[in-house]
């Protein structure tokens, strides 16, 4: 009866959902394209051994990238994604290896077209893409559902416990569960998968090359990277960087906001501020400008091994949550956070632990942390090699999640090294 009072709510919301997605398109003509994907309508011949692996966002998707190839070795994968910036990059990085598609709104009809077309044996969701009908539509097939890298919010628990009369049964459907923390672990026992099925394997983000040699000391001035910044935040940046530039003349700055699209607007709030600045879609070889503004993705490894210090965008407003603070940790980049950083929570906490980041109390403070940080090279030393130490000390989670991924799809009985089941 709720997954029937569910699909009743979608059905209604279909105009609304549909008239956003021909909103954002106005942006990003990339949000209408392909539109008939969110409705399950695909091309595509059907294979005996195929994988439908699911990755929101442009974040999980590179996040997922590891995994996603060595499901490859054996099977064929459908990748579905629900943001043009998220299939701009699995195009990028994976071409014509995979199928890429946009995945079908959850509604009943749409993901039964969607299992017409693809026939998966096997649904692997990334992170916390929980969804009623896709879980439900595989589970009444027999197919696994797995669930990897897998995170839980705590506001996000808070949501789920709101609607147990649905969610409960849906999570109790989940084949299983590699997630990143004990935290994690709890709460998606608390939500209804069984503690057999879940285990605690750390975060594959941590699976990262560390840069030994990292090239900001080729450059004169101490650079400052804000790193996907979101709306109201650059506002925050270019402020502190305006009373930064009245002490310090050896300071640039490089903007690269979370979506592309805004580098016009961050160039015009520059000119309100009397400040000159340049649109590159590349690392620039030169940093002549005061101001550089990157209007590209997947580039963001190579800045932050370029620069002084980092901050790390979506973390001064509630509503965004924080973006990947492993990256510049493994660039061997000092990096400040906002308060808000629930998507991090976990990881965050390792960093704070050992004093090896700067999370700020409020986005006041944003001016204060940079000045500690640029007029202390031992500070910035110290803090990135501690981060260092954390990144290798988490490594191995993809590792024994892909080895424990193809043996539940193949039905082999699985053995986790780090579980506390």
């Amino acid at each position: 009866m709720s997954l029937l009072l569910y699909n009743f709510v979608i059905f209604l919301s279909l105009p609304f959902i549909t008239a956003r997605i021909f909103f954002k398109s106005i942006k990003d003509i990339d949000y209408r394209r392909h539109l008939r994907n969110r409705f399950g309508l695909y091309d595509f011949t059907k294979s005996k051994k195929l994988i439908w692996f699911h990755a929101v966002s442009l974040g999980e998707v590179i996040a997922s990238q590891t995994i996603v190839k060595e499901i490859l070795k054996d099977y064929e994968i459908v990748l579905s994604v629900s943001t043009p910036t998220g299939l701009r990059e699995a195009r990028k990085i994976f071409g014509s290896e995979i199928e890429i598609v946009y995945a079908p709104w959850d509604f009943s009809l749409f993901i039964s077209s969607f299992y017409k077309t693809f026939n998966p044996l096997a649904l692997v969701l990334f992170e916390t893409e929980i969804w009623p009908n896709m879980i439900s539509k595989m589970h009444n097939k027999n197919i696994p559902i797995i669930l990897c890298n897998g995170r839980m919010s705590e506001s996000s628990f808070n949501s789920y416990k709101k609607l147990s009369f649905l969610s409960k049964n849906i999570f109790k459907k989940i084949t299983y569960a590699f997630v990143q923390s004990e935290a994690h672990k709890k709460r998606f026992h608390s939500l209804g998968i069984p503690l057999n099925r879940i285990s605690n394997v750390g975060s594959v983000k941590f699976d990262i090359e560390i840069n030994d040699s990292p090239s900001r000391r080729l450059h004169k001035k101490k650079i400052i990277l804000a790193a996907s910044t979101h709306i109201n935040e650059d506002e925050i940046v270019v402020n502190a960087f305006k009373e930064l530039i009245k002490k310090m003349s050896d300071i640039q700055l490089i903007i690269v906001p979370r979506h592309p699209e805004r580098s016009e607007s961050i160039k015009d709030l520059l000119a309100k501020h009397n400040i000159d600045s340049m649109i590159y879609t590349k690392v620039p070889t030169e940093l002549e400008e005061r101001v550089i503004i990157i209007n590209a993705i997947g580039i963001l490894k190579d800045l932050y091994s370029i620069s002084t210090v980092s901050f790390i965008g979506g973390s001064l407003f509630r509503e965004y949550g924080g973006h990947n603070i492993i990256e510049p940790a493994s660039q061997r980049c000092p990096f400040i956070v906002g308060p808000y950083m629930k998507n991090f929570e976990d990881i965050l906490t390792l960093f704070n632990n050992e004093n090896a980041c700067i999370q700020l109390k409020s986005k006041k403070d944003l001016y204060n942390a940079f000045k500690t940080l640029l007029n202390d090279d031992n500070l910035r030393d110290d803090m990135s090699e501690r981060a260092v130490k954390i990144c290798m000390n988490g490594k191995g989670s993809t590792k024994e999640q892909c080895t424990n991924i193809l043996k539940i799809i193949r039905g082999d009985k699985i053995e986790i090294g780090n579980s506390n089941n």
